[in-house]
């Protein structure tokens, strides 16, 4: 009988968007080996049933921990932080380099006959006086390979079943979280990446680099060229066209036609609301008399503010604006005021920003004269035109 000892690797974990991976090296004692009894009972480790894998796994063990043990194996495990900083192919390396080298406080290197390992990286070690065997397919008939597959199952599935009570609503031992579709379809937001997914990955990537959504209101477009041009960059923008008092229709559709000019020159997604002007006049009646940023004014924010806080519900963003505030004869104290009044009640989020700062109204300016964007010469309340 050959006493040399061949040493037989394989790893867990390898392709699932999170958690460690984990290798086994595994041989058997030749001068001492297990029962045929017990060798009869290794299959390959896809083939064996959960509570089978643990079963052989325990005996394993105990048959590693006599006096003079029956098999020799050791684990080692890279976590997910390892698997971002060196790759998922480094990391694998260097979980069988340390299970190997453990491995080999327990057997001496002369008694060694070869290294054999499940895959095709042809990784080399120093730690050994040749390169290793890889061999690929074998898995489902080498016993020495089932039993190292097993022992790293296992102890991936205890870690596993460690990670799901910590988070018990994410079902983790039914799935191990590869790319299913119940992964991809728990991964819709970065909120929902844990600390344990390799973020390196691309799926979990995507969704770290995915932008937050938010919702522009627009009412004229002249002055959301420059806020649209800062905002893009961040955020998932849609922009959302709603001006209920622009007066006569005509002059309606041509900053309409303006909008969708500029919402095709930046390659921003854009959202039309209906000339609700009947609904507005009927809104300021009374109010026709009002000095420019009075009470009529108000009326007007407030519809204007509430219709985008409306569609930012209905499509589920979280985040919206307007760019009322880059007009200089806007009152911006009572925009954010009714922005309150609005946040208070809903739990949807506005963007306080003040687009005058920074002179991006004379920046729209200049936007508008570069690529011909037609540029209103009188303000858009019919009620202030014919004063």
């Amino acid at each position: 009988m050959n006493s040399k000892i061949k040493i037989w690797v394989d790893e867990a974990g390898r392709w699932p968007w999170l958690w460690p991976v984990v290798a086994s090296a595994f041989c058997l004692n030749n001068k001492n080996l297990p029962d045929k009894d017990f060798l009869n009972e290794l299959n390959d480790s896809k083939k064996l049933t959960k509570r089978k894998r643990e079963e052989l796994f325990e005996k394993l063990i105990d048959l590693s921990a006599w006096e003079n043990p029956k098999v020799f194996f050791w684990v080692w495990v890279v976590d997910n932080f390892v698997i971002d900083k060196i790759n998922i192919r480094q990391a694998n390396k260097e979980a069988m380099r340390r299970a190997l080298v453990e491995l080999l406080r327990k057997i001496k290197k002369k008694d060694i006959d070869s290294v054999v390992i499940d895959g095709r990286d042809n990784y080399e070690f120093e730690e050994l006086d040749k390169n290793p065997i890889y061999i690929v397919g074998w898995d489902w008939k080498v016993m020495e390979i089932w039993a190292a597959s097993i022992i790293a199952k296992v102890f991936r599935d205890k870690l596993i079943k460690t990670y799901s009570s910590i988070y018990p609503d994410f079902s983790l031992e039914k799935h191990q979280w590869y790319g299913t579709q119940k992964h991809k379809e728990y991964l819709n937001d970065k909120s929902k990446i844990t600390w344990i997914h390799r973020l390196t990955y691309k799926p979990v990537k995507k969704v770290l680099e995915k932008k937050e959504k938010m919702l522009l209101h627009i009412c004229c477009w002249p002055d959301a060229t420059i806020p649209i041009i800062e905002l893009k960059g961040k955020y998932d923008l849609l922009c959302f066209w709603y001006d209920p008092n622009i007066q006569p229709k005509k002059e309606y559709n041509k900053r309409l036609k303006a909008f969708k000019k500029v919402c095709k020159l930046e390659k921003v997604k854009f959202e039309i609301w209906e000339y609700d002007d009947k609904e507005f006049f009927k809104k300021v009646k009374w109010l026709e008399s009002e000095p420019e940023k009075g009470k009529r004014c108000t009326v007007c924010y407030d519809m204007r503010l509430t219709r985008t806080n409306n569609k930012a519900i209905e499509l589920w963003i979280k985040k919206w604006s307007t760019v009322l505030t880059i007009s200089p004869h806007k009152n911006i104290e009572k925009i954010f005021k009714i922005w309150k009044k609005l946040s208070q009640k809903w739990e949807v989020d506005f963007l306080a920003i003040d687009f005058k700062k920074n002179s991006w109204f004379n920046k729209s300016i200049e936007y508008t004269k570069k690529y011909n964007i037609y540029r209103q010469n009188y303000c858009w309340c019919l009620f202030n035109k014919k004063k």
